[in-house]
């Protein structure tokens, strides 16, 4: 058995380096793809993506159990369609050199200076389970356009999207083009560990954790994409109506399991119940007869419904008032995939609903006095993907963007800059490093080549032997006086 084990491990590994190899091959034979040919990758994946839209819907919907045909659309859909659209229209610009300034006095001589931006290689993918296409799919826009090679290791956890995305991939691209690696957990580790020439990831903290260690021994650069605690701060005196439409319509999207989703409200103490009520009332409004809606989106993975219901029922022990809005019992959340909205109310600073990201249907609603104390609060805790602040003044927003830290901010709305695709994207500390998206994507997927050319006249020698009077001249560059 452990022979047959480890054959099998070794046939792993071989299948990864034979792909890796072949896509490294054809990097050496083409390493700048000229725009045609860039253009002309991005289009296939867009039209490939756009022509099998049913078949995505119905995949995903498959491994969901049930999953809105809405939701499928703009989770996994239109993201990645407008990133490919947003890479055709502007990667012929993209590719300029960017002229910089040569220093004085060689500017004046003739010298010139510019970035030439290279192509790093072979991009290795590692999508998530909550965006199973989206996520795959998306980062392609700038891996292609900077003219690279991707290899994409979708999760195991949705199968169907998985086989549908590698299906899609060979029907559209040459695998020294971009290729798909299905497996499980021993695959995606030794994905990990491939010598890429840049590796992105999208999922959670501690994976991440064992993604940069396995793609440190080969000095693998990484950009993570992975989540945190978004807050959305509720400004006193904001519209509660026209807040908690919009929390709701986030927070139920993909039943909540999204990385810049919302984790948690923050609520002026003197809002907050009126808040509550609100939000109860738009949820029946929205979502009547919960558990048959065909709105809700399945928490379909059961290790997550434990997780939420563990959460939900560690707060209540813990003295937090609990409201569940489309269920009922507490006891049994774990076992109905059309998990309820729960709204925890004013859990204390302990409980394990405030440590870590819910990703899920489960929302704490935290009381407030002052921005200063929200802003205490949301230091305290681990930088998240996403801020979003409801409602306020310019000096509020000001005063949050100068005095907190997180990856991207919206202001009166939810996800907007994440959307918005000429935006960077990416996380800060706990919630990831590095860029992705638009014009922000090419840079992080390619070498950015410092480019010098000297003046046409020379008029500084510095050859032996030395002299007192070069040392003058060097000290007169510097600015040194006397």
């Amino acid at each position: 058995m452990e022979r047959k084990q480890m054959s099998s491990t070794e046939e792993i590994q071989r299948m990864l380096e034979e792909k890796l190899a072949l896509q490294q091959a054809a990097v050496e034979k083409e390493p700048y793809p000229e725009l045609s040919i860039r253009k002309d990758r991005l289009q296939r994946a867009l039209d490939a993506t756009l022509k099998n839209e049913k078949r995505i819907v119905e995949a995903t919907q498959a491994d969901f159990g049930h999953r809105p045909e809405l939701m499928a659309l703009l989770a996994d859909l239109l993201f990645p369609v407008s990133a490919l659209k947003h890479a055709v229209k502007n990667v012929e610009r993209w590719m300029r050199p960017e002229k910089r300034r040569a220093d004085f006095p060689m500017n004046l001589l003739g010298a010139k200076a510019y970035v030439f931006y290279q192509p790093l290689g072979v991009v290795g993918i590692v999508a998530p389970w909550n965006l199973p296409f989206g996520l795959g799919y998306a980062p392609l826009a700038g891996v292609l356009a900077a003219g690279n090679r991707a290899m994409i290791k979708p999760s195991e956890l949705t199968p169907a999207t998985s086989e549908l995305m590698d299906e899609i991939t060979r029907q559209t691209f040459d695998p020294a083009e971009v290729t798909v690696v299905q497996g499980g957990v021993e695959v995606a580790s030794r994905f990990s560990a491939l010598p890429f020439d840049h590796l992105i990831f999208t999922g959670s903290a501690p994976v991440a954790r064992h993604v940069m260690r396995a793609a440190a021994d080969n000095l693998t650069p990484v950009t993570l994409e992975l989540g945190g605690k978004a807050p959305v701060i509720i400004a006193e005196g904001a519209d509660l109506e026209e807040a908690a439409e919009k929390i709701i319509n986030y927070k139920m999207g993909n039943a909540g399991q999204a990385c810049m989703g919302i984790d948690h409200v923050m609520v002026h103490h003197s809002d907050r119940d009126k808040f509550v009520d609100i939000l109860k009332r738009k949820m029946a409004q929205f979502f009547p007869d919960y558990a048959n809606n065909p709105d809700v989106c399945d928490v379909f993975l059961p290790n997550q419904r434990q997780r939420l219901a563990w959460l939900v029922k560690d707060a209540a022990e813990r003295g937090a008032q609990i409201d569940l809005i489309g269920g009922s019992n507490i006891e049994t959340l774990s076992e109905d995939p059309k998990f309820p909205l729960v709204l925890v109310i004013d859990p204390p600073r302990d409980a394990e609903v405030m440590k870590d990201e819910i990703f899920g249907p489960v929302l704490p609603i935290i009381s407030y006095d002052t921005l200063e104390k929200v802003v205490q609060q949301v230091r305290a805790g681990e930088r998240p993907l996403a801020l979003y602040f409801l409602g306020g003044n310019k000096e509020q927003q000001d005063y949050l963007l100068r005095n907190t830290w997180s990856g991207g901010v919206t202001f009166d709305d939810i996800m907007l800059h994440a959307l918005t695709q000429d935006l960077p994207f990416g996380g800060v500390g706990h919630s990831g490093m590095g860029r992705y998206g638009g014009h922000a994507g090419f840079k992080t997927f390619s070498n950015p080549r410092a480019v010098a050319h000297p003046p046409k006249v020379n008029l500084i020698k510095m050859n032996p032997p030395y002299t007192d009077k070069m040392s003058a001249l060097i000290r007169r560059f510097m600015g040194v006086k006397g």
